[in-house]
């Protein structure tokens, strides 16, 4: 902003009759000469009108000091004066006249009124410059006004889902505590699990080495009965004169069939108590496998509470860095704002200064149509003696051409005789130097 009178040279007469006008504020060159305070009070409220958007009736509006008079009426026109100085003194401050006094609209002077009025028409010119940059900041103004909607909008839909987060993770903590604890009663679990399978899988892998020996003594069994059997038929076949052997030999035989029918029995109990435990381990591992499985799904819960958590971590940092973006935009759209009200005014103004223009332009219009109206006429006359210029000049041209092809006649006569003339001097010399040549060969015979 300018400061100091050294920023706001003095204007000419015209230049400020000229600006003053175009901001449609009433001014004659006899009041540059001999300001009256009516006037001067007029262009100052037509200023603040222009410049600020304060008009009078605001400025009686806004007057507080009535309040504190114990006679408003008889001061009321003291303090509107006083508050209508006020406000064209920071007016003329913001401008860059810091020495700007009562007296200045009591008792005007011609020299002061006249660098008033240069630094604010000064102002006036300054801001017509920059109302390129102004419109230019209003779009953006604009544009910033959408995208802080857009900018609501989105952050209203990430509470809406921040909340909903919340709520539900309000409503699954229970859920999620509940599963932590049986997690950790399934873990313990699990644990007894993997310790009693592994004794398990060791007494299963013992059981099964047992039950194929016990297997494969059961087939030596069989093999030696098949055995004893054929002997037994090739012995009965014989003959035999002790009947008392025989029958004790019979027994004993007997005797080692049952032992080894109770043997293989005792083998086929065993067996079928392993094949039992071996089914008996077998649900515990179908248990033991969906125990993991549950153990599994407890752990992608957990994980996805965890990956829940980190979300609405993250969704709290957006949250208070969309906050702090709507307080720049909140600050940055009252800036806007204003800029876009001061710049609505300046247009209105512009407008009206448009159509003063057209109105000139139009007046112009009409005085350049009898110009060249006159102009035409002028340019007809021109254009008569161009033509009687032209007809004198082609008469010239002509006894030029005449001129020029008696010259080249007679240059052509006089080279003609050059020519001849340097055929004779050339015959002549020939003839000469031929007589010498004679003269000296006589002499020297």
């Amino acid at each position: 902003m300018l400061q100091g009178a050294s920023f706001c040279p003095t204007l000419k007469s015209q230049d400020i009759l000229d600006v003053m006008r175009q901001m449609e504020i009433p001014i004659m060159e006899e009041d540059l000469e001999k300001p009256t305070p009516q006037r001067v009070q007029i262009w100052y409220e037509a200023f603040l009108y222009i410049l600020k958007g304060i008009s009078l009736e605001q400025l009686g509006n806004n007057v507080e000091l009535l309040d504190y008079s114990e006679f408003p009426e008889s001061h009321s026109d003291d303090i509107f004066l006083m508050s209508f100085y006020q406000n064209m003194a920071i007016l003329l401050q913001q401008v860059g006249i810091d020495d700007f006094s009562l007296r200045d609209m009591l008792k005007p002077e011609p020299a002061r009124v006249r660098r008033i009025l240069s630094g604010v028409c000064n102002f006036a010119m300054f801001r017509d410059d920059r109302m390129p940059t102004l419109e230019k900041y209003t779009v953006q103004a604009d544009e910033q006004a959408e995208r802080l909607e857009q900018m609501q909008q989105e952050l209203e839909q990430v509470l809406s889902r921040v909340h909903a987060i919340r709520e539900q993770r309000e409503h699954e903590m229970p859920q999620v505590k509940k599963l932590q604890e049986e997690n950790r009663v399934l873990y313990e679990e699990l644990k007894e699990m993997k310790s009693t399978q592994s004794s398990l899988i060791a007494a299963t892998t013992a059981m099964k080495t047992e039950k194929e020996e016990l297997q494969d003594s059961i087939g030596s069994v069989k093999y030696t009965i098949a055995q004893l059997q054929d002997e037994l038929s090739k012995l009965k076949s014989r003959v035999v004169h002790s009947p008392e052997k025989i029958q004790q030999a019979i027994s004993e035989l007997n005797e080692s069939i049952v032992q080894t029918r109770q043997q293989v029995s005792s083998g086929e109990e065993k067996s079928r108590k392993l094949a039992f435990k071996i089914e008996a381990l077998e649900e515990i591992m179908e248990d033991i496998r969906g125990c993991l499985q549950q153990m599994s799904e407890a752990e992608d819960t957990v994980k996805m509470h965890e990956d829940e958590q980190r979300l609405l971590a993250k969704e709290r940092e957006n949250c208070s860095q969309e906050s702090s973006n709507l307080r720049n935009l909140g600050v940055r759209e009252e800036q806007l704002l204003f800029q876009e009200k001061s710049g609505q005014e300046k247009i209105e103004r512009l407008e009206k200064s448009r159509q003063t223009k057209m109105d000139q332009t139009a007046s112009r219009l009409k005085q350049l149509q009898r110009e060249r109206a006159e102009l035409a006429e002028k340019l007809e006359e021109t254009n008569r003696r161009m033509q009687a210029q032209r007809a004198r000049f082609d008469e010239l041209q002509s006894n030029v051409k005449r001129e020029r092809s008696a010259m080249e006649n007679e240059v052509a006569d006089i080279q003609e005789s050059y020519d001849l003339l340097r055929q004779h001097t050339l015959e002549y010399q020939d003839s000469v130097t031929q007589a010498l040549e004679e003269l000296i060969s006589k002499f020297y015979v």
